[in-house]
């Protein structure tokens, strides 16, 4: 590519994958072990020029008039001209949708990861102080006392919105929760629910396995909730159909949008929030549009413009419409896409095969496949194949980190620093 100029921009300085976090808010890893520094990098991408700690403030387009020079406005002041532009912003919590839902934790931002630790522990402790006072309740009642009713502690998990990245994330959250409850011997004084305002926001495949296990660990599961405002700073979820739930602590997936300068641009669809709040594009090539509805300028289509993972809306089905899930395993294949056809590879196959791992506590887990390789191929009538498989203890947590340490090697190269976490949370 030495006839190629590639930038990459990058308003951070270090690379996660959030599938690591729930390690370190379950205090089996550091939070230093989830990150990695950017800089590092650089070595496995010669002749790629990086602009980290940068964000894109405008995005200027001109999709009539071929004459006009494209380009970013960066915030270092920057005019970022292009011939061929890629966009993976990813996506951003609103809040601001729900009322008061900011006063929730948003589980989905790596910097929640000390307070998620701190809402555990403080759950944790609240839970012991209750057994001890009903193991004294127990105590007076033999001795003739009036016996008090028992009361339990609450976490919910609310899912504001749907799509939401990595779709197993909740019900991993509450199973690793879970875990750590049972591990400090308090789990019969807490209750665990999850929250959702669709039916079931995972392919319908894994829900057997899923629904066994949330019974099997007590996990109660609520759908068809849409939450209407958040209450009583932040400990109170108030629905649409005016049902409530009053928890101790609620860790919530925000709704889930664009950044601010896709909106600016008019490459959101519909310029609005929840699902129309993403970029639409054409299954086969990631380019934005052309498209029959939604953003204005995508209409037409855009010109070597393409957006790939969270931030991009796949939809393929034809008359039954199927939403691509918002997976890191997609994002990376859409963006081998978009190289290979700015390279013109010559006999490339492309393969859309997703693989969301989640851990369900003591080194299980549930692998859950979806193959979008047909439908990518044919939107209109390719099918969508979804494998589920069940994984014992160590399978579960080994195929965790051979998915995280997979990604590791391939941005770092051997000099990349392996993910490593102790099976049993604390």
């Amino acid at each position: 590519m030495a006839d190629v100029d590639v930038t990459i921009v990058d308003a951070k300085d270090a690379f996660t994958i959030g599938g690591t976090w729930e390690y370190a808010w379950s205090g089996r890893v550091a939070d230093a072990d989830t990150t990695w520094k950017l800089e590092d990098a650089k070595a496995n991408f010669p002749g790629v020029t990086w602009k980290l700690r940068t964000r894109v403030e405008k995005l200027v387009l001109y999709p009539w008039d071929d004459s006009k020079l494209r380009h970013l406005l960066l915030s270092d002041g920057e005019e970022l001209t292009f011939d061929v532009l890629v966009l993976s912003p990813g996506v951003v919590g609103d809040a601001a949708a729900i009322p008061g839902m900011s006063d929730t934790l948003d589980v989905y931002a790596h910097d929640s990861i000390a307070k998620q630790r701190r809402d555990l522990e403080r759950m944790i402790a609240a839970a012991k102080a209750r057994q001890r006072a009903h193991d004294a309740d127990a105590d007076a009642d033999e001795a003739g006392a009036k016996k008090k009713k028992k009361k339990k502690g609450k976490l919910a998990i609310a899912i504001g919105a749907t799509p939401y990245k990595c779709p197993v994330a909740p019900f991993e959250v509450a199973f690793i929760a879970d875990d750590a409850f049972r591990a400090a011997g308090c789990r019969d004084e807490i209750d665990i629910v999850v929250t959702s305002p669709v039916p079931w926001p995972l392919p319908d495949p894994a829900k057997e396995i899923f629904t066994r296990l949330m019974l099997e660990k007590g996990v109660e599961y609520v759908p068809e909730k849409k939450i209407k405002r958040v209450t009583d700073d932040g400990r109170c979820l108030e629905f649409d159909d005016d049902d409530q739930i009053a928890a101790d602590v609620v860790w919530s997936v925000y709704p889930q949008i664009a950044p601010p300068f896709i909106h600016a641009a008019g490459l959101a669809a519909g310029g609005g929030k929840g699902p129309i709040g993403f970029v639409p594009v054409d299954p086969r090539t990631n380019l934005i549009g052309p498209i029959s509805s939604g953003c204005e300028l995508a209409k037409e289509g855009l010109r070597d413009v393409y957006c790939v993972g969270d931030c991009a809306s796949v939809v393929v089905g034809g008359l039954n419409p199927k939403p691509q899930p918002k997976a890191g395993e997609f994002a990376w294949q859409m963006g081998e896409m978009v190289a290979h056809r700015i390279l013109k590879t010559e006999g490339y196959a492309h393969s859309r095969v997703g693989a969301c791992i989640a851990e369900c506590g003591g080194g299980g887990g549930v692998l859950v496949k979806p193959d979008f390789t047909e439908a990518v191929a044919d939107p209109g009538l390719g099918a969508v194949r979804v494998s589920v498989e069940e994984k014992a203890a160590p399978e579960g947590e080994d195929a965790k980190m051979a998915w995280v340490n997979k990604y590791v090697e391939l941005i770092f190269g051997g000099k990349g620093r392996a993910f490593v976490a102790a099976t049993k949370a604390a």
